[in-house]
């Protein structure tokens, strides 16, 4: 089955209740397929410009008046979420390649390469299109497994942060920071296995702010890095 992106733009808070629902299944039932490459979506931000969250971030690019598109920009990939009046794009930030052949490939829990960056995450999907010269056709889907795991090869994220957007501008109209603030980008943490463990780089200072706003225990966070840290 494949996920059709739906948000509710009735309100703030409708908006912001469809981002948390979309990023809980982007991070726990969804697969990314590329022809014949198959990606979990661990790193992504929401934009959004409606009349409910103008947010002065987003692009505003027709394509992202469109739902369920690629919309490649300079600074990566978007799948959008627009419904012909509100703009919206989630920018893919970090991806994990399936890879279901290796003999290894169960203590890996089936996954393989990460991926960082928006740039570098467009290139490695744009990366699995057929030649110009090819006549055959590209499958670009998003996958649903509907919470069923039925060929144990697919498992949902340990836990998902839910964390404010970077590398963004200032804007003369973000009153206070506000848009900039919010707190719409989601690193899911996948599972650990014998032969893979996600990468934590960086992570740091973002288990601390989750700490210090009482949204995760010392504990949890120290148990995500796999080791002590001083959180005081």
């Amino acid at each position: 089955m494949m996920m059709h992106i739906q948000v509710n733009f009735d309100n703030q808070e409708s908006i912001l209740h469809s981002f948390d629902h979309i990023a809980s299944r982007l991070a726990n039932d969804i697969k990314l397929r590329i022809n014949n490459a198959y990606y979990r979506i661990v790193d992504f931000e929401f934009y959004n410009y409606s009349d409910a969250l103008p947010d002065p971030h987003t692009y505003r690019h027709p394509l992202q008046l469109e739902n369920s598109k690629f919309y490649l920009h300079a600074s990566g990939v978007d799948i959008t979420f627009g419904d012909g009046v509100n703009y919206g794009g989630i920018l893919l930030k970090g991806i994990i390649r399936l890879g279901y052949d290796s003999e290894n490939a169960k203590d890996k829990g089936f996954m393989s390469d990460e991926i960082h960056g928006p740039q570098k995450v467009a290139t490695e999907l744009f990366s699995n299109l057929h030649d110009l010269n090819s006549q055959e056709s590209n499958v670009i889907a998003l996958i649903d497994i509907e919470g069923n795991n039925q060929d144990a090869c697919h498992y949902p994220a340990k836990t998902v942060i839910k964390t404010r957007r970077v590398g963004l501008t200032v804007k003369p109209n973000d009153p206070e920071d506000f848009y900039m603030n919010l707190p719409i980008r989601y690193i899911a943490i996948m599972q650990d296995f014998k032969g893979f463990r996600q990468s934590r780089k960086g992570y740091e200072n973002l288990l601390k702010e989750q700490v210090d706003k009482s949204l995760m225990t010392i504990a949890d966070a120290q148990e995500i890095l796999r080791y002590q840290l001083n959180f005081g």
